[in-house]
């Protein structure tokens, strides 16, 4: 019954014999990528920008992908590993892929509504449907029998309120609490999120931030609550200002912290990484200081790909 009630969707038996199909990764990045595709067109919001999915498609990132591919230890895929994965169902004809730096990559379900739509010609909808139209039904054409509503109705709406794109993909333009009403105007120019009153507020740069510290976090913590972004995006865009630091030296603390086996259970807010600001970037400079990694040498320019291909 829970499972009617989230939603479900077909998965025939004959996957089994794709090649693929042993490696225990790929299976389960097909039925995610299934489960999480539109079951009808609707718009979404996904990274502060508007998409329009249609049937069958999603947007989300390999990074994000990645995070729900996980190994006993609770360790994630890496993007590069769901990325070449994504490839090998291209080649299948199973996807296609258009990824937009910085925005998200939309994957698209081909032959999608042939797969997982046309219900009514399915021997196992039919033989669902026997046992309730065995009752003579003359004088009723027109109306459907009492005993039938609750077969049909399952039959017909598997997928009802399964694809919402939660949080590890798009999130439904009508469900996020970051981003404003349509009614309300944009109180931040260039804001990429923005609390609704608009008094928290990030731009694009400031979001990608918080949702890679985010995604360290989920290492340290898989169980970590997802961060409310325009507050996130906020302290990261405050503490810029505050201390005239870039997005890229932000990083290298948190990301420095995040090995640090003391502080990485200490530091996993950007709020915090603010407070303990100081004695982090004194601790950097300690020789011998024990991480996990070293931090990069910082670059010149902190946003171009190849100085920012390491946090995203």
């Amino acid at each position: 019954m829970e499972n009617q009630k989230n939603g479900y969707i077909p998965l025939y038996r004959s996957v089994k014999k794709q090649p693929w199909a042993k490696d225990v990764y790929l299976r389960t990045l097909w039925e995610n990528i299934l489960l999480d595709a539109a079951r009808q067109p609707f718009v979404a919001n996904f990274k502060g920008h508007t998409w329009r999915l249609e049937t069958g498609q999603l947007v989300t990132t390999s990074a994000d992908l990645g995070l729900a591919l996980c190994d006993r230890n609770g360790e994630p895929t890496s993007r590069h590993a769901v990325e070449r994965m994504l490839t090998v169902f291209e080649k299948e004809g199973m996807i296609s892929v258009h990824a937009e730096r910085r925005k998200g990559t939309l994957i698209t379900v081909l032959n999608y509504s042939e797969y997982a739509e046309k219900i009514p010609d399915l021997p196992a909808h039919n033989s669902a449907h026997k046992p309730e139209h065995n009752e003579a039904s003359a004088g009723a054409a027109s109306e459907v029998h009492p005993a039938h509503k609750p077969e049909h109705k399952a039959a017909h709406h598997e997928q009802e309120g399964n694809n919402n794109n939660k949080k590890t993909t798009s999130e439904n333009s009508n469900e996020s609490s970051d981003k404003p009403p349509k009614n309300l105007p944009v109180v931040r120019p260039g804001a990429a999120v923005q609390s609704p009153k608009g008094d928290k507020w990030g731009n694009a740069d400031d979001l990608t931030a918080a949702e890679w510290m985010f995604k360290k976090v989920q290492i340290i913590s898989p169980t970590a609550q997802e961060p409310t972004w325009s507050s996130w995006s906020n302290d990261i865009r405050l503490m810029r200002n505050a201390l005239a630091v870039s997005h890229q030296e932000i990083c290298e603390v948190f990301k420095w912290a995040n090995a640090d086996h003391f502080w990485q259970t200490n530091v996993m807010s950007p709020a915090k990484l603010r407070e303990k600001w100081d004695t982090l970037k004194a601790q950097m400079n300690q020789p011998g200081r024990s991480t996990r990694t070293a931090a990069p040498a910082k670059p010149e320019v902190w946003n171009t790909r190849e100085a920012w291909q390491e946090f995203i």
